[in-house]
């Protein structure tokens, strides 16, 4: 079953409005200069998403969790964690815990 969410995203945590967590395209938006690293979610593999997050050395480490579409644009990441996907577009990813 494939989760239907495509494409590399990162985390614009400007836009965020309190729960609501704002993603734009990694490749193509301009993001402005941070001190605070960026969360990417690449869901590039069929029924996986790579989480991306900057480490205490500066690295960026990656997690690949399962992702399975639960109904209703919620979705359960790896083996815990459901989201809900509140926007999807060629622009912007509006997701918040479900």
């Amino acid at each position: 079953m494939s989760s239907g969410l495509s494409g590399n995203w990162t985390h614009s945590f400007e836009e965020d409005e309190g729960d609501v967590q704002v993603y734009r395209p990694s490749s193509s938006f301009a993001f402005p200069p941070s001190r605070r690293g960026r969360e990417t979610l690449d869901f590039s593999l069929p029924d996986q998403v790579d989480s991306g997050m900057p480490g205490a050395d500066d690295k960026r480490h990656h997690t690949t969790s399962s992702i399975v579409a639960l109904g209703m644009n919620r979705f359960r990441v790896g083996d815990a964690r459901v989201i809900e996907v509140l926007e999807s577009g060629p622009d912007v990813l509006k997701v918040k815990p479900a």
